[in-house]
């Protein structure tokens, strides 16, 4: 890949719009937010466009100075990290699809090609260790913040170096950014290791309406909106509950269906051994990664929750 085409438009620019994903996870705003502190430590403008209040856990993260809740107005340059598809962008799809001058750097194996110019590397087990091969190779120097940030994005994909799309590559990133002075042990005992109150508390709705089927080989919770309303909680406080469930031996694939608007679902969809996620939630119009992926669904509780039941039977017994 000429990643010198990367370092010649930004050079080239002096504002510039970096986006990501809607409901952004740990990947999503380790990437975004690293990429703009590069550019911020070159002298740049750069701001991470950001629809929804960020979940709670991210805190402590303290990015205010890296972040925007305004709507984007212009840009000499736009940069999208972490996203497979330019609907994913939400709100902010028309900006993007109306920009002549645009970078995605994703690392998804369902990937458009939606920007101008397209970097894809579904060997990355994140889009932090793509960004961080990209840095170095053209020159971008890398700082103790944006290492923290980038090491966030790949303990968050990877699962903690769980999942089998880590590799060997990402162990030797994750030394790299050892030596920049990454305070590992904070960063996984914040974002492995602990959950907010809210998280808690949405977890606790999740358990209640977990249901098995296939002998228990499969698990799926719903969550909709009036109870998230209940306990002041949002889609962003769904965190990891999905992993949570897929944990429960013998669940082989773990779904989770929170409602995001009426009759709206978001599905996130998580799966062990040789069951590919990604191949699930494409026959839903979704995709991602073979053992982490997601997809929305349309009508209500218990529409939604016989679509996913009928196709992940056909797919265990098939």
């Amino acid at each position: 890949m000429n990643f010198k085409i990367i370092k010649e438009k930004v050079t080239n620019a002096k504002d510039i719009a970096i986006f990501t994903h809607i409901i952004p996870d740990g990947d999503a705003i380790g990437s975004s937010c690293a990429l703009a502190q590069c550019l911020q430590n070159m002298g740049k403008t750069a701001k991470v466009y950001i629809q929804e209040k960020l979940s709670d856990e991210f805190e402590k993260l303290g990015i205010e100075d890296l972040i925007t809740y305004d709507a984007p107005k212009s840009a000499d340059l736009v940069i999208i990290t972490d996203c497979s598809n330019s609907e994913r962008i939400g709100a902010y799809e028309p900006f993007i699809k109306e920009s002549k001058n645009s970078i995605a750097i994703d690392h998804h194996i369902a990937f458009d090609n939606f920007a101008v110019c397209n970097f894809l590397n579904a060997k990355s087990c994140s889009a932090c260790e793509f960004l961080f091969d990209i840095f170095t190779e053209i020159g971008f120097k890398i700082d103790k913040r944006m290492a923290e940030l980038l090491y966030l994005g790949i303990i968050r994909d990877s699962g903690g170096f769980m999942y089998n799309n880590t590799t060997a590559h990402s162990h030797v990133v994750v030394a790299k950014l050892f030596d920049l002075g990454v305070d590992f042990e904070s960063i996984n005992r914040q974002y492995m290791s602990t959950i907010t109150m809210k998280g808690a508390m949405v977890l606790k709705a999740a358990l209640n309406n977990l249901v098995f089927f296939e002998d228990n080989r499969f698990a799926m919770s719903t969550i909709s909106v009036s109870e998230l309303q209940k306990i002041d909680a949002s889609i962003n406080d769904t965190g990891a509950i999905v992993n949570q469930i897929l944990s429960i031996e013998p669940v082989e694939v773990a779904v989770l269906a929170t409602e995001v608007n009426k009759n709206v679902f978001k599905v996130s969809i998580r799966s062990k051994y040789d069951i590919d996620a990604n191949l699930l939630a494409q026959k839903f119009g979704g995709g991602g990664h073979k053992k982490a992926a997601g997809c929305q669904l349309f009508g209500t509780r218990e529409k939604i929750s016989e679509e996913l039941l009928k196709i992940m039977r056909e797919h265990l017994k098939g």
